[in-house]
C-alpha cells in the first residue's frame, strides 16, 4: 500500500529502525532516534542494493518518487544509479572552482594541435588509469608535493618505473600551465627527480610460475570486484589478449557461431587486424555477457556511462585489490601464456601471432601475412583448459 503524506507525518521512532514501504522500491527508513530517510532499493548485477534519496520532511513525498523514478530510469538504461550521483558530485564540484580535471582539460586542449593522435592517445590513456580516478574531483590547489609521490610510489611498486617517470612529468607541464594561468602559485611536481625511481634496464612485467596460477585464480576468483571487471579479465586470460584489446571489445566484431574476434588495425599496436580464435571458455563468458551489454557497442561497459567502456585501470584494480601487485601483473599472464605454450612445443609463428607480436625480422614480418589462425584455435583451447583446470585448484 502507497504511503501517504499522514501517514508520514504521524510515523514514530521505535527502539529499533523500521521502514515503511512505498511502491516500486521507494522506502521509509525510520532510526531509533526519529530522523526519516528516503531509501529507493534496486537489483543491480544480480544483488539488491539501495541507495538514499534524503530525509523527510525536508525530502516530501512527491521528490522522493520523482528522485525513485529518475534512478529507476538509470538502472533501466544500465547505469548505476550510486555512480551516477557521485559522477554529478564530481560535476558540481567541479563547475564550482578549479578541479585538476578542469585544468588538465584546458592543458590537454591547448596542446592537442601540436602533437600528433597517438601521443594524445598515450597522454590521454596515462592519466585515465592513475592521476585522474584519484585527482580529478579535487581542487587543484589542494594537491600536495606527498599526494603525488603517494601515486607515483604506486606506480613504480607495480613495476612501471617507466611509466612512473613519464607521467609524472606530464603533471608536471598540467601545474604549469595552471602556474602560468594564474591558478596556482607553486608546482608541487618540481624537484620530484630526487624522491622517484629513475629509468633503468626493462624490467619484464612480473608473473608467477605456472605452479602458482591454481592460488592465483582462486584469490582473483574471491576478489570482491564486479560481475563485468571479474569477466573482462577472465576473457584477457583466455585469449591472452592486452587489457586495453579485450577494455575496448566491441559485440560488432565478436562471431560467437565462428568463435572469433577480429579487431580491427586502428585498435591494435601493430596497426593490423588480428583474429583472436576464442576458446569455448571464452564463447560461455561472452554468452553470459549478453543479456547485460548485448544491446549496447562495448562488451564490457562504464558503470556511469554505458555507452563507455570499462575503466582504463579495471585489470590493474584486480591485481591490486588481490593483493598481487608487484607479483603477478595483467600483462605478466601474456607472458605465462608464451612460457607455457612454447614449452608444450607449440610453433613459435602461432603463439607470436596470437600475442600480436611484430616478427623480429623486419622483412619476414612484412611478407608474412600468415594468420595461423585455424592452428591457433587447439593452442588456445589448450591454454584455456589449462586455466579452468587451475581454477579449480589443479596444477
Amino acid at each position: 500500500m502507497a504511503l501517504t503524506d499522514t501517514a508520514l507525518r504521524q510515523a514514530k521512532p521505535k527502539d529499533k529502525p523500521y521502514t515503511l514501504a512505498d511502491s516500486l522500491g521507494l522506502t521509509m527508513y525510520i532510526a531509533p532516534g526519529g530522523v526519516k530517510s528516503w531509501h529507493f532499493r534496486f537489483t543491480w548485477l544480480g544483488k539488491q542494493v539501495r541507495i538514499s534519496l534524503g530525509t523527510y520532511p525536508e525530502i516530501g513525498l512527491k521528490e522522493a518518487r520523482a528522485r525513485r523514478d529518475e534512478a529507476r530510469e538509470e538502472v533501466a538504461q544500465g547505469v548505476d544509479p550510486r555512480e551516477s550521483r557521485k559522477e554529478k558530485r564530481a560535476q558540481a564540484l567541479e563547475e564550482s572552482g578549479y578541479t585538476f580535471r578542469r585544468v588538465y582539460e584546458e592543458w590537454f586542449a591547448f596542446r592537442k594541435g601540436k602533437l600528433t593522435p597517438g601521443t594524445l592517445r598515450v597522454i590521454s590513456n596515462a592519466m585515465e588509469l592513475d592521476w585522474l580516478p584519484v585527482f580529478g574531483s579535487r581542487q587543484i590547489s589542494s594537491i600536495t608535493r606527498s599526494d603525488i609521490v603517494s601515486i607515483v610510489r604506486r606506480i613504480e611498486k607495480r613495476g612501471s618505473v617507466a611509466t612512473a617517470v613519464k607521467t609524472r612529468q606530464l603533471m608536471g607541464q598540467v601545474f604549469r600551465y595552471a602556474i602560468a594561468t594564474g591558478v596556482i602559485t607553486v608546482n608541487p611536481t618540481a624537484e620530484m627527480h630526487a624522491v622517484t625511481e629513475k629509468i633503468g634496464q626493462h624490467q619484464p612485467h612480473p608473473f608467477l610460475p605456472i605452479s602458482e596460477l591454481p592460488k592465483t585464480l582462486a584469490t582473483i576468483n574471491a576478489a570482491n570486484v564486479g560481475q563485468q571487471i571479474k569477466s573482462a579479465f577472465m576473457l584477457m586470460l583466455y585469449s591472452a589478449a592486452r587489457p586495453g584489446e579485450v577494455r575496448h571489445a566491441e559485440w560488432s566484431e565478436i562471431d560467437l557461431d565462428s568463435a572469433t574476434w577480429t579487431i580491427p588495425a586502428s585498435k591494435m599496436k601493430m596497426r593490423r587486424n588480428h583474429a583472436v580464435p576464442l576458446p569455448t571458455q571464452a564463447v560461455e563468458l561472452l554468452k553470459t555477457m549478453l543479456p547485460l551489454t548485448g544491446h549496447l557497442q562495448y562488451v564490457f561497459v562504464n558503470r556511469t556511462d554505458n555507452k563507455r567502456p570499462i575503466g582504463t585501470n579495471y585489470a590493474n584494480g584486480v591485481i591490486e585489490r588481490c593483493g598481487l601487485t608487484g607479483i603477478q601483473s595483467p600483462h605478466g599472464f601474456r607472458h605465462l601464456f608464451s612460457t607455457e605454450m612454447n614449452h608444450k612445443g607449440y610453433n613459435r609463428d602461432w603463439i607470436e601471432r596470437q600475442l600480436a607480436h611484430a616478427d623480429t625480422s623486419i622483412i619476414r614480418d612484412v611478407y608474412n601475412h600468415a594468420t595461423y589462425l585455424e592452428q591457433r584455435r587447439d593452442m588456445m583451447q589448450e591454454w584455456a583448459d589449462i586455466i579452468t583446470k587451475a581454477a579449480k585448484g589443479k596444477a
